[in-house]
């Protein structure tokens, strides 16, 4: 299954994503952000002691993360903010730590922890370009990277207008498919 997790403003380019895989017969979960709390990390540290596994505060992620633990890629969709993720997107992934293993690797010569127990997470971010230097994009595509690393995953990291082409639409598409 493909989850696609989108804060996409007005260009719907999740959401298209998501029509097309449909329409091809692929397992798609969208996720749009619109209207949905998930409340910022507060490094209380509970979800790793008296509540093990589980934060304290209730919100949207109570739902959103069982859905990112079935997906066999997650896509997340998010204008460039500063050279990194909305901060709607950045408060999803804050809490992937409760569904990541908590166990510390050596991978590539670097410490790492996450990823998902027993598999690899195929993990793609598509970053809408709005009004963005060239700097931004680069800290944009290495914070993907990073992620990459400290979840253990692999993907990659796609730049688009807000109206993406339809060359780039289907590379997206091909490369989300290799599975």
């Amino acid at each position: 299954m493909i989850t696609i997790i989108a804060d996409e403003g007005e260009g719907k380019i999740g959401e298209e994503l998501s029509r097309e895989l449909s329409a091809k017969g692929i397992n798609v979960e969208y996720i749009s952000l619109e209207g949905v709390s998930v409340k910022p990390c507060t490094s209380c540290c509970m979800c790793t002691d008296k509540t093990y596994g589980r934060c304290v505060t209730r919100d949207d992620a109570d739902w959103i993360l069982p859905k990112v633990i079935r997906a066999d890629v997650l896509l997340f969709v998010t204008p460039i903010t500063f050279g990194s993720y909305s901060s709607k997107i950045k408060r999803v992934m804050d809490k992937f730590p409760l569904i990541m293993d908590r166990h510390y690797f050596m991978e590539n010569g670097e410490l790492v922890k996450g990823g998902m127990l027993g598999r690899r997470f195929k993990f793609y971010a598509i970053g809408i370009r709005e009004n963005c230097m060239d700097a931004e994009i680069e800290a944009f595509r290495q914070l993907h990277h990073e992620n990459l690393i400290i979840t253990r995953g692999f993907g990659n990291a796609f730049i688009v207008d807000t109206v993406p082409t339809v060359e780039m639409q289907s590379n997206i598409m091909r490369e989300v498919l290799s599975i």
